[in-house]
């Protein structure tokens, strides 16, 4: 009998099968004793009055018969965190207060160990501000001197990393931007530590920075201990190629209709618009992506009900991930929100105004005294072998071939964001097409690759440059007139008097009197022969 007791328990724990008599599939069911095991007691280690609003918690690690899941970490009579570290800052304590706390560990089967051993500490009072001590040779350095034990920056394409390790728990403020006025932003570490890292985002390729790092200590002092610069890198070591042609934006109740017309080189691998509600993206890990691919329209469904204006670029992609400077475009609301102006939205181009000769204008309540704008002369239009600048007379261009919007680097400096080259239709004199303009690969020139327009027609050509509010700086602008000249280096020359309709008229009637008198000669010897 005990035989059969023992075979039935066995039995009862064990792997039931069911097979199916009619299918080749059968299932399988695994039966199992639940975990009630619980994690071992971590030991806690050491806490640490780091200021007078931190104090700074370690611990041992836990083990478990399957897997810690964390901890829980108990100030007093009350639980104040969970984490999977073995580590915590509490930062919600007050100055000279005494605090008790205990860890304990937890699996995935909702087991908690017992409590660990408690540990207190008195966190320090607001201190009056010591007096600088003198600098020594201490790694540790004093309150007065912070000793920065390692420190590296590590630059991406549109991000770049800042790590920094001091040899005392401080509190760090990371600024950067493009010029001494770290004008870009800054990232306050929450904790007082001594290993941080900061992020850097939304940063453009190929572009230097430069930072500066402030240290706090808990006692309040705050000095900078490093400062520099770095430079992103590159999305490409090759040109840029060609952007989309004909870029809109139709706003359609509250969607957003997008249409563009795709580059026709053989190397263009696809487009990737990016859209944003803050201005437009100048490269393409700056806003959300809405689109990528080969065609030439998208509908943003229903965005206008969200935010109005919205801002897209699209940037095109050849088969060496090479990327373009990117076409811009903007949509309104077309109902139930202000209009433009009662916003005063800034970044925002428009169709440029026919003029009769360049012009130049300036925003002298926006400029500075260290910015530096280019001159209507260095404002550079190539196509081809031919090379223009804003100020010439008389520009001709072809409608056929692309061109290139070019400024010197070294024209542009100050307090400035970004650069949008706006090419007015010269068919619809209310429709423009706007382009942004980056550094080149060599660093020598902002520019903006403008595909072919395929008509004909008077037209400008616009530079705005943008503060770093994206309020516009200066305007510069220039006439322009598209023909159907062909630039192709196969192009056949022909003398000049091919050209000349009175030279080609009086060559034609010369000839026409050569052949009559050979007719008429001929025509007297035949009648000679025949008498």
């Amino acid at each position: 009998m005990k035989y059969f007791l023992f075979i039935g328990f066995l039995l009862s724990f064990a792997t039931s099968v069911y097979a199916q008599s009619d299918s080749e599939s059968f299932n399988v069911r695994f039966l199992y004793d639940s975990d009630t095991t619980a994690p071992t007691t971590p030991v806690l280690l050491s806490v640490d009055p780091i200021s007078p609003n931190q104090i700074d918690l370690n611990w041992s690690a836990a083990t478990d018969n399957l897997s810690v899941q964390g901890y829980v970490v108990t100030r007093g009579s009350s639980t104040i965190a969970t984490t999977t570290l073995t580590s915590y800052s509490d930062t919600s304590v007050s100055a000279s207060t005494t605090y008790s706390y205990s860890i304990s560990a937890f699996d995935a089967a909702g087991n908690y160990s017992s409590s660990s051993n408690s540990m207190a500490t008195t966190t320090p009072d607001f201190p009056v501000t010591p007096p600088v001590v003198a600098e020594d040779s201490s790694s540790q350095g004093t309150v007065a001197r912070i000793v920065v034990q390692d420190f590296q920056v590590t630059p991406g394409v549109s991000t770049t990393s800042i790590e920094t390790l001091t040899a005392r728990p401080v509190r760090l403020t990371v600024r950067w931007g493009r010029t001494d006025d770290y004008e870009l932003g800054y990232s306050v570490s929450e904790y007082y530590s001594t290993t941080h890292r900061a992020s850097l985002t939304d940063l453009e390729p190929g572009t230097t920075y430069t930072y500066e790092i402030i240290a706090e200590t808990p006692f309040g002092l705050e000095s900078i201990i490093q400062t520099g610069e770095f430079t992103t890198l590159d999305i490409s070591q090759r040109d840029a190629p060609v952007n989309v042609s004909r870029l809109v934006a139709t706003p359609e109740n509250a969607d957003v209709v997008l249409t563009w017309q795709m580059p026709s080189h053989e190397t263009v691998a696809f487009v990737r618009i990016v859209r944003s509600n803050f201005g437009f993206p100048e490269y393409p890990q700056n806003g959300a992506v809405v689109y990528q691919g080969t065609g030439a329209r998208f509908v943003d469904e229903n965005i206008l009900s969200e935010y109005s204006p919205v801002y897209y670029t699209a940037f095109v992609y050849d088969l060496d991930g090479n990327v373009s400077s990117g076409a811009v475009a903007i949509a309104f609301a077309q109902s139930g929100v202000a209009t433009q102006d009662e916003l005063d939205i800034p970044n925002i181009p428009s169709p440029p105004i026919k003029v009769p000769e360049a012009t130049s204008t300036v925003d002298q309540d926006r400029f500075t005294p260290d910015m530096r704008l280019p001159e209507l002369s260095e404002v550079l239009i190539v196509q081809g072998d031919s090379t223009h600048s804003f100020i010439d007379p008389d520009i001709v261009l072809s409608s056929a071939d692309a061109l290139t919007i070019r400024i010197p680097v070294s024209t542009v400096a100050g307090n400035l964001k970004s650069i949008i080259g706006t090419l007015l239709d010269p068919t619809n004199n209310q429709q423009s097409y706007a382009f942004l303009l980056r550094i080149n690969k060599d660093r020598t020139y902002y520019e903006a690759v403008v595909p072919a327009i395929l008509v004909t027609g008077e037209s400008v050509l616009e530079v705005t440059i943008y503060d770093y509010e994206s309020f516009t700086v200066a305007t510069l602008k220039t006439p322009v007139e598209f023909t159907d000249m062909q630039t192709s280096d196969t192009a056949v020359v022909f003398p000049d008097i091919f050209f000349t309709a009175p030279a080609y008229m009086l060559l034609s009637v010369l000839f026409g009197v050569i052949l009559l008198i050979l007719l008429l000669v001929l025509r007297h010897r035949h009648e000679d022969k025949a008498e």
